[in-house]
């Protein structure tokens, strides 16, 4: 009989150590680290996150707990990690994996309140990093948009199952008690896409919720109660109640071809090659404040502007051309419809704002006109009228195609192949670091914090990555 997934995962996760890491798993980590850190910050400025900091501030107040980000409270590891992933979840500028979960702000929270609370090292902070993000992203894989499509929200649903692995790492729990932990975090997962459909609110506190749920299924782990070996592939297991069936059968693939066979997955292959081929690497971290699939068409969009100088007035019609599942968000079988038409926040918009302004601020949480802007968001409004998203099956995610026409009849083109975004700590520092100067938060601080993480792995406790990201002592 076939060894269970989740016990190839626990074996995985149980003898995973620093040392083997290939350098761009722990340079890819740090960028991680890094995006998610700075925008905490950004974050704790919203109404979500100062309403998430007071409400654990209220109900998980602890002396000797965990750090609460930029407010520097203590509280329980539960409460400040539920905090903390409001905080890098609030502006919509979290980390992506194949477009729709959001490991950063499930991950990093509950390894950031585990490895305080216990003095880790930053190897150990990094290497729990790196089984949560790789275990996480894998059994999501292919099975993102079938997950979608029952209903279910995808990042807190597999977002649980990455902070229960990154916390039982960190906890030190051996094979049986990380399967257990694995089991129960499939029993704690929730989370539905009826907010997204109706652009309802409720899921800015999914991943904190998942966040928190992960940590409790990591700690209950310990008390060596017995999960269950199939918690993922057996016959009530996690993939039959979120995917529908335990066969791989599959709702809707990423991509496919005119002609493809019935979609499906194996859900045995999805641990093939652990430890060797890493899916990690395919996180892409979301520097504008919108939905991830809107941060390259950005991108192109700004890369367009700057090769064709066309005046906005001068433009016939844009047309972009997207991956099917980023034009019906949140899924085929529950689109959004306000999010298919020009309209403030639309993909459309996106494409006229940067058009017009020649780049989009990543610090821009407002959307509609202020004072001076009357005029240039007339020309923003007026030319969304002009640009067309399509869905194409065949075309990969974050892989957008701009083709823009002008009123003389000229055509010009540009695409992206869906790696642009897939960015090293190198290109993470140089983007991030543009925003220091005009965040509220001490530049000496934010100038640290880019040190420590690039030097996060010689580091013998987080305490000095958490100092740089709550108010500086003074005497």
């Amino acid at each position: 009989m076939p060894e269970s997934l989740s016990r190839s995962y626990a074996k995985f996760v149980y003898s995973l150590t620093y040392d083997p890491l290939p350098t761009q798993i722990v340079d890819k980590l740090k960028a991680s680290i890094l995006h998610a850190m700075v925008v905490s910050l950004i974050g704790a400025k919203t109404q979500h996150g100062k309403s998430a900091i007071a409400l654990i501030k209220e109900e998980d107040s602890k002396p000797d707990g965990a750090t609460i980000l930029f407010d520097g409270t203590k509280a329980t590891r539960g409460g400040a990690a539920f905090a903390n992933s409001k905080l890098m979840h609030a502006t919509n500028q979290t980390d992506s994996y194949r477009m729709l979960i959001h490991p950063g702000p499930c991950i990093i929270p509950a390894a950031l309140a585990t490895a305080e609370l216990n003095g880790s090292s930053g190897q150990e902070f990094i290497t729990a990093l790196a089984a949560g993000y790789e275990v996480e992203a894998r059994i999501a894989g292919d099975f993102i948009p079938t997950t979608q499509a029952r209903g279910f929200r995808c990042s807190p649903i597999y977002g649980t199952l990455g902070a229960a692995i990154t916390t039982a790492k960190l906890l030190g729990l051996d094979e049986n008690q990380i399967v257990t932990a694995l089991a129960l975090a499939c029993t704690f997962a929730a989370g539905t896409t009826e907010g997204p459909r109706v652009s309802g609110r409720e899921m800015m506190f999914h991943e904190p919720q998942a966040t928190r749920a992960g940590i409790t299924a990591g700690l209950l782990a310990k008390e060596n109660l017995h999960g269950s070996e199939t918690c993922l592939e057996g016959d009530a297991g996690f993939y039959n109640a979120f995917t529908g069936n335990n066969r791989g059968e599959l709702i809707y693939p990423f991509t496919c071809q005119p002609g493809d066979p019935p979609p499906t997955a194996d859900i045995a292959q999805t641990i093939e090659g652990l430890g060797s081929r890493w899916e990690l690497l395919h996180v892409t971290p979301k520097v504008y404040p919108t939905a991830g699939y809107n941060c390259p068409v950005i991108e192109l969009t700004t890369r367009a502007r700057v090769n064709n100088n066309v005046a906005p007035e001068d433009i016939e019609n844009i047309h972009v051309e997207m991956n099917w599942l980023e034009t019906s968000y949140p899924s085929p079988a529950f689109p959004n419809q306000d999010r298919s038409m020009p309209g403030v926040g639309s993909t459309h918009y996106f494409v006229a704002y940067t058009w017009v302004h020649g780049s989009y601020p990543p610090l821009r949480q407002r959307l509609d006109p202020g004072p001076g802007e009357t005029a240039l968001e007339k020309a923003v409004i007026d030319l969304q009228e002009k640009v067309t998203v399509t869905g194409h099956k065949e075309r990969t995610n974050f892989a957008p195609k701009i083709t823009i026409r002008t009123k003389s009849g000229k055509e010009l083109s540009d695409e992206f192949n869906g790696n642009e975004l897939k960015w090293n700590l190198s290109t993470e520092i140089k983007r991030i670091s543009t925003l220091f100067d005009d965040m509220a938060w001490p530049r000496t601080q934010l100038d640290e914090l880019v040190s420590i993480v690039s030097k996060l792995d010689s580091e013998p406790s987080i305490a000095g990555l958490i100092g740089t990201c709550v108010p500086a002592q003074t005497e």
